[in-house]
């Protein structure tokens, strides 16, 4: 069952944060000539972009999600990847920690995302019945 799919999503929510870093990885991929124009294109653009193309598939379905936090790291994880690889920042040159990461791209963590994203769900169910 776990590796059964519903609606877009894996049923197991470990499966997919696995799935869905894989399906971000290829998004970001789409856009490789974008994010390699540099200075060509406005910092503030390219991260809307990313928002809008990369980020939307990565937390498809999170607030159905409930995993441990070393789970949610990956996605973090992978998040900060694609940041660093937006800013042009590479390991042995650009060296930045990743709260400076998260200030200068004006971005939060995905696993806060998501978990702001389960309260509001919450408030929609509790608000039904």
């Amino acid at each position: 069952w776990r590796k059964s799919v519903s609606l877009g999503s894996k049923l197991c929510s470990k499966e997919d944060i696995k799935h869905r870093c894989i399906l971000g990885n290829s998004a970001f991929q789409k856009y490789d000539k974008v994010w390699q124009q540099g200075t060509r294109i406005a910092l503030e653009t390219r991260l809307k972009i990313y928002e809008a193309q990369v980020v939307s598939v990565m937390l498809y379905n999170c607030n159905s999600w409930a995993v441990p936090k070393d789970v949610l790291s990956k996605l973090d994880a992978c998040h900060r990847t694609h940041l660093r690889k937006i800013l042009g920042m590479t390991y042995p040159r650009g060296i930045i920690s990743n709260e400076a990461l998260y200030r200068r791209c004006k971005s939060t963590p995905l696993s806060e995302r998501a978990a702001h994203a389960r309260w509001k769900m919450l408030g929609h169910i509790l608000r039904s019945s």
